[in-house]
């Protein structure tokens, strides 16, 4: 009898140690692929981020090479007073050194043609970029809002899949359907990804614009040919050409260029007031673009003469929308996350647990064809609340896979794809709160 007892205590306490690895492993297995889970949404969100980004760069491209283009045609209907095609010309008496060629090719024959021809064909082209940037922003925005509403639903289906397939041909075994600890769900009081519109899209706005600065055409397309004469000579002139695109408030891009020739006379007023150098201006060429939310008006056109060096010239280009959206709703972390502390980055944890109800357990008082009755039966495992529990906890933190070049430290946010995932040791609190949950849920 006792050598019975012994071997039946060690064929149980053998089954209840398989028992719980295997629980603890699954545990594991069932967290961390929760944890991945929400690390790629987190990394969807931030591609996404970046292509409606690459998508308003190229809007703000096409705008500014529209308005460039216009510029361009009324430029080359106004050289033809220089004389350029002359050793006689008004830029070479000027010597504006710099500006002799493009008067020059401005002023061959059918140069004005040929403008108006490639200007035509611009128009149409960037017309049709904004187009398809809206098709693609309305693809990526669709995206980010399928994968918002279908996450937690997703989520739970691979936590079952993956709990399921630890446990194949043997028994069953369940996952709380509602988590010990979710920062995903709830992360101070907010979930964890917030979706920013209106006046709160100003991190897309800045982010967005220094992205479409960083093409110097787009930024400002501006240069001067001057001669650097005094005034007093009566020879300073100088050639200005003026450009660039901005993005005003949260809903247009607009564009404008100008090209203007500049010279300065000195004028004696007599003994009793002092000489003055006085400049005149010519116009040369004009053209703006706008794409804009909403009715085309004429807000492009004043908005151009304000920041022209021609204030007299008429708007050459369209001030329609293009069919233009605006910036787009975005999603990034919440705003306790942006503001999470100690700095760089917050973890996103994640903590569940699973059980097992003891007639699945292949132990005495279970599966077990061995079922030790009378006195024998003192050695069952008797698990309490008559569940084997386990719990494990992912956590999900922001991190460059190499260092930034100027060694500064990035902060999480969703414009860039650095979030990773991995299992952390689960914190007393949920430990506790594991424990008071009793049976299954």
């Amino acid at each position: 009898m006792g050598g019975l007892a012994a071997l039946i205590f060690l064929f149980n306490t053998a089954q209840l140690t398989r028992e719980k690895t295997k629980l603890v492993n699954t545990a594991d297995a069932v967290a961390y692929s929760a944890g991945v889970m929400h690390a790629r949404a987190l990394n969807f969100d931030a591609y996404t981020n970046r292509a409606l980004m690459a998508n308003e760069v190229m809007i703000a491209q096409a705008v500014s090479l529209a308005s460039w283009s216009a510029h361009v045609v009324e430029h080359s209907q106004n050289v033809p007073p220089l004389a350029c095609y002359t050793w006689y010309s008004v830029p070479v008496a000027l010597a504006l050194v710099d500006y002799i060629p493009l008067c020059y090719l401005l002023s061959l024959p059918g140069a004005a043609v040929t403008a108006a021809s490639v200007d035509a064909a611009v128009q149409v082209a960037a017309q049709s970029t904004v187009a398809l940037s809206e098709v693609a922003k309305t693809i990526l925005k669709t995206a980010q809002l399928n994968m918002a509403a279908d996450f937690i639903p997703a989520r739970k289906s691979v936590m079952r899949q993956v709990a399921d397939a630890n446990y194949k041909d043997d028994g069953v075994v369940l996952v709380d359907t509602i988590p010990i600890t979710d920062n995903f769900v709830l992360f101070d009081g907010k979930p964890f990804i917030n979706a920013y519109s209106g006046v709160d899209r100003q991190r897309f706005k800045d982010a967005v614009v220094n992205a479409a600065n960083l093409d110097g055409f787009v930024k400002q397309r501006s240069w001067t040919s001057a001669n650097f004469f005094p005034c007093i000579l009566g020879n300073k002139a100088a050639f200005r050409r003026r450009g660039g695109t901005e993005l005003i408030d949260f809903d247009e891009w607009k564009a404008m260029d100008t090209a203007s020739l500049h010279q300065w006379t000195w004028h004696f007023h007599g003994i009793f007031r002092p000489p003055s150098c006085d400049e005149t201006e010519m116009p040369l060429g004009y053209g703006t673009q706008a794409a804009a939310q909403g009715s085309p008006d004429d807000s492009s056109a004043s908005y151009a003469n304000s920041r022209s060096d021609n204030p007299n010239a008429s708007a050459l280009a369209s001030s329609a929308d293009w069919g233009y959206s605006g910036l787009p709703t975005f999603y990034d972390i919440s705003t306790a996350a942006l503001g999470y502390s100690p700095r760089p980055a917050p973890g996103l944890k994640f903590a569940i647990r699973l059980t097992r109800a003891k007639e699945q357990t292949r132990t005495s008082d279970g599966t077990s064809t061995v079922k030790p009755s009378g006195r024998l039966a003192l050695i069952d495992g008797k698990p309490a609340a008559g569940v084997l529990a386990a719990v494990a906890t992912s956590e999900v933190f922001f991190q460059r896979p190499v260092g930034r070049s100027d060694g500064k430290t990035e902060l999480a946010s969703l414009f860039n794809p650095y979030w990773q995932a991995h299992l952390v040791s689960t914190s007393a609190a949920d430990m506790a709160i594991a424990m008071t949950l009793g049976g299954p849920r």
